[in-house]
């Protein structure tokens, strides 16, 4: 069971009903933590979640273990001097090293042995005796998303920025929580812990809210992705048997498919989340408008990036280590390069590992080192571009300058897409040649660009979708929309999701003739 499949309408409708019904937050806590395990042995399997369950164990330990000696250290410090109390806590800190090693060692190594095992090839399977077998490898559903979340839990208690749970119950909810399991967002668990501490009842306007925005997922994913799929999947497959227009043309409308089917994703769990009163956080915020790659990186898949930064980007630069290198190079090579040094290093380190956390093949590798040379050169050069502006008296605050850089984002992200849309650098370069291969426009006028997956009805539909999606997010740029249409007349608002509702079920893809695909993020 995926969010798209027609079992989950059903689920969904049944949880919502009994978590609304609940007259009590622990009752609504059973209900969601029920609803949570019933998702993903639907989902992935008992198998999975088995070692989903063991994890959780894994972190509520480490977690209590470092929060009791961190207690030790607030009973001891009473009474002693700030330099006394340091050198005290470094004590602490260096035993609750130990187990947050341990739980390092434990979770994230399962995330890198399935990583690794990806990288030679293993096959894949479903149940744990399956790895009895060589070659073999488990792969829970979630797993890149959990970890992370979970790494970032026992840091910011290593770091005393956060408290550990006591309840393991809590805990348990909110690592398993069935919204945000798949493919995120990657949440806090102290934030999330606190919502489910003190979970409201019921709220007419708040569920409105919540299920009209999982409706407009539904349509991005299902109506617009899935279509595009068709016509892309195809071309993506062979690159050989296609033209430089037709692939032209695949790999404009990917981009456009992969937003429509993560931040529809996205639409979907956050919409679901809301209807309980879970507040969970953005994951894109208009990424297309961006005016450069570094903007574009904070837009998109936002909980992603600021989990790099804040447990990689930044314990990097603020480390003494690399800041007493960054000082040495600085005094010997200028100011200049030892800023471009100072941020350049971290954040080559971060893109080689996002590309890694995308997939271990050359093509995730490649492209993580496009994405940070393309950021690490338009931080370094901004100083020249803006010189170079001023020379040639652009108005960079002008719509066609603004259009301009919007554009450019579009076709840096275009190409990034290239690298690992076929699944291989071979493909890659297969799609390079092909654009320059034969064009053949007339494909558009005799029909025959619509013999590849979807005709020309199909096309249509997948063009206005595509129009849809950038108004809504022109719109969704100046107001918030959905408060804007609750304030709007009782006829009209229905009027409004029904429409969409048809919508849904008229240009859906879906029934038995069709095989819903999975969301694209939830591979990773």
């Amino acid at each position: 069971m995926t969010y798209n499949s027609l079992q989950f309408f059903p689920f969904f409708a049944i949880f919502l009903l009994l978590y609304l019904l609940m007259p009590r937050v622990r009752l609504r806590q059973i209900v969601i933590l029920a609803g949570n395990l019933i998702f993903y042995v639907l989902a992935a399997g008992t198998d999975m979640l088995v070692i989903l369950i063991g994890t959780s164990l894994i972190v509520y330990a480490a977690g209590r273990a470092i929060g009791h000696i961190y207690s030790g250290y607030e009973a001891e410090k009473e009474g002693l001097s700030p330099k006394e109390a340091a050198s005290l806590f470094s004590g602490y800190k260096k035993r609750a090293k130990k187990y947050l090693l341990a739980a390092f060692f434990l979770i994230l190594g399962f995330l890198l042995y399935t990583k690794i095992g990806k990288l030679f090839d293993f096959k894949e399977t479903a149940k744990i005796s399956g790895l009895l077998h060589g070659g073999t490898i488990l792969v829970p559903l979630g797993l890149s998303y959990y970890t992370f979340s979970s790494i970032g839990y026992l840091l910011d208690i290593y770091w005393k920025k956060a408290k550990c749970e006591h309840d393991y119950f809590k805990l348990l909810v909110c690592m398993t929580y069935f919204p945000h399991i798949v493919q995120g967002p990657i949440g806090r668990y102290d934030k999330l812990l606190k919502q489910f501490g003190a979970l409201p009842g019921f709220s007419y306007e708040r569920v409105c809210f919540g299920l009209s925005r999982m409706l407009w997922g539904f349509i991005k994913k299902m109506v617009i992705a899935d279509r595009i799929a068709l016509y892309t999947g195809a071309v993506f497959s062979s690159p050989d048997e296609f033209a430089g227009f037709e692939i032209f043309l695949a790999v404009m409308l990917c981009a456009m498919e992969l937003y429509a089917d993560f931040s529809g994703c996205m639409d979907i769990v956050i919409g679901a989340a809301k209807t309980m009163g879970i507040t969970l956080d953005e994951n894109f915020r208009q990424p297309f408008f961006s005016k450069n790659a570094a903007e574009f990186w904070r837009r998109w898949h936002i909980t992603l990036g600021a989990w790099f930064k804040d447990y990689i980007y930044m314990p990097l630069a603020m480390s003494p280590r690399f800041m007493k290198t960054c000082v040495s190079f600085r005094k010997k090579h200028g100011n200049r390069a030892g800023q471009i040094f100072s941020s350049a290093i971290p954040l080559a380190i971060v893109w080689l590992l996002t590309g890694l956390w995308h997939g271990t093949g050359m093509d995730y590798v490649v492209w993580g080192i496009y994405w940070g040379t393309v950021i690490i050169l338009g931080t370094v050069l901004a100083p020249e571009f803006k010189k170079l502006t001023t020379k040639l008296s652009i108005d960079t605050e002008s719509f066609g300058f603004r259009l301009f850089q919007m554009t450019r984002t579009y076709l840096l992200f275009v190409i990034g897409r290239m690298f690992t849309v076929t699944g291989s650098l071979e493909g890659f370069g297969k799609l390079v040649f092909g654009l320059f291969r034969e064009h053949r426009f007339w494909t558009v006028f005799d029909g025959s660009l619509y013999q590849h997956g979807l005709d020309y009805k199909n096309f249509c539909v997948a063009v206005i979708g595509i129009l849809a999606i950038w108004i809504s997010d022109m719109l969704g740029a100046r107001m918030h929309i959905r408060e804007t249409l609750s304030k709007q007349p009782l006829v009209l608002r229905w009027l409004v999701y029904y429409g969409g509702i048809v919508v849904l079920l008229i240009f859906g893809m879906y029934g038995e003739s069709f095989d819903a695909s999975n969301f694209v993020y939830g591979g990773f």
